[in-house]
């Protein structure tokens, strides 16, 4: 039987794709762990002083070196008749049988190498006078080969049966490794689908509130809503250009997010001003694709549109301790005096945009990451954000 058969038969097989070793050389390295053993006896042998060293390694050899073609022909035997509940009905008395027929073809194997074991160890004086006048009682060899085959019974079955649980006991820890495998990839792929309905739900979102707005200026001021057609035309190119990529430089965002601004100015004119506090350090940071969005739509249409003044809106971002800190916040509703009304409490509930981009951080990063609504030195309200800080050049 060849060595790829016994070692790849089946799926899932113990010793297959062991290390990234060949087949071969996983054979090779069987053998080798019985030529150790074999040594090993030898050297116990040879201690008890009865036999030179070459006897000795003949015996150890004779009892162990039948096992470096036996051992991978147990291991396919285990695989292919395995021992479970709903098994072992007929592959126990199946492994039985084996087990016999193994040990009495090892026996066998090893007589045909060596007539009689006797002859390696230095007669008693009696017996070698027996030999040389030819008169080896045959009863006493019978005797000597029954004994030796029980001997080999009494070390191989065992060994057998060692081999026979090792390998079950490989299948499966092997069968439980691809199980908990196939689960985590199954976990990555939800995650996944999770993410992308997320990423597909924004999108229609933010299309359709920007057509909303296009719609109040159809009649209004019809110059001003054909400029925005224009400046969507130009920012879906971008949407598409990026929705491939899941992550992108901050740099990139902001530049998404200058163009949107500048659809919204032309729904606000003077009243939406926008201010970008953004550290150099932090441009090449990497964030999910179209995180900002989301966060200034909420900050206009709850911090400017309420108002009949000017607003702004502003969009920070630094790092620090390997974190990236992004936020964005607005001047919000002020008071009757001109103020923001800085002591009213923060009653805020999250729409659509909002809601997604915490489920998404979650999908992303999971505990790593942090997402806060607060009242904003401003005076409106303020999204802050924590990641942790990758660069593009990583």
């Amino acid at each position: 039987m060849a060595a790829e058969s016994i070692f790849e038969s089946g799926t899932g097989a113990p010793f297959s794709g062991a290390a990234g070793f060949s087949p071969v050389t996983r054979w090779a390295l069987l053998t080798g762990v019985w030529l150790v053993v074999s040594a090993a006896f030898a050297v116990q042998i040879y201690a008890l002083g009865m036999v030179p060293w070459a006897t000795a390694a003949a015996l150890a050899l004779l009892d162990w070196g039948p096992w470096m073609v036996c051992a991978p022909v147990v291991i396919w035997l285990a695989r292919r008749l395995p021992l479970g509940p709903k098994t072992w009905h007929w592959a126990l008395p199946a492994h039985l049988g084996s087990c016999l027929v193994l040990v009495l073809l090892m026996d066998v194997g090893t007589s045909m190498l060596v007539r009689d074991r006797r002859d390696l160890f230095p007669p008693p004086p009696q017996e070698r006078r027996h030999r040389e006048r030819g008169q080896g009682p045959r009863e006493e060899r019978s005797r000597a080969g029954i004994k030796f085959l029980i001997e080999r019974a009494r070390m191989s079955i065992p060994v057998y049966w060692m081999l026979v649980a090792a390998t079950l006991a490989l299948s499966h820890q092997r069968r439980s490794l691809e199980r908990e495998r196939r689960a985590l990839q199954a976990e990555a792929h939800l995650a996944e689908a999770r993410l992308e309905a997320l990423q597909a739900q924004f999108k229609p979102h933010f299309l359709f509130n920007t057509l909303n707005t296009i719609a109040e200026l159809v009649y209004e001021n019809p110059a001003a809503a054909e400029d925005m057609i224009t400046s969507l035309s130009e920012l879906l190119r971008t949407v598409l250009a990026v929705q491939p990529r899941r992550e992108l430089p901050l740099r990139e965002e902001i530049e998404f997010i200058e163009r949107y601004c500048a659809i919204q100015r032309v729904r606000f004119a003077d009243r939406l001003q926008v201010r970008y506090e953004i550290e150099p350090a932090a441009r090449e940071a990497v964030v999910p694709a179209l995180l900002l969005q989301p966060l200034v739509e909420n900050a206009i249409i709850h911090g400017i549109a309420p108002e009949r003044t000017a607003g702004t809106v502003f969009i920070r971002a630094r790092t620090a301790d390997d974190r990236l800190r992004l936020e964005v916040a607005d001047t919000g509703v002020r008071s009757p005096a001109g103020r923001p009304d800085d002591d009213r409490p923060l009653h805020f509930q999250e729409g659509v945009g909002l809601t997604n981009t915490r489920a998404r951080l979650a999908a992303l990063y999971g505990p790593q990451h942090t997402f806060a609504l607060e009242r904003a030195g401003e005076g409106g309200v303020a999204v802050k954000i924590e990641l942790p800080l990758r660069r593009t050049t990583q």
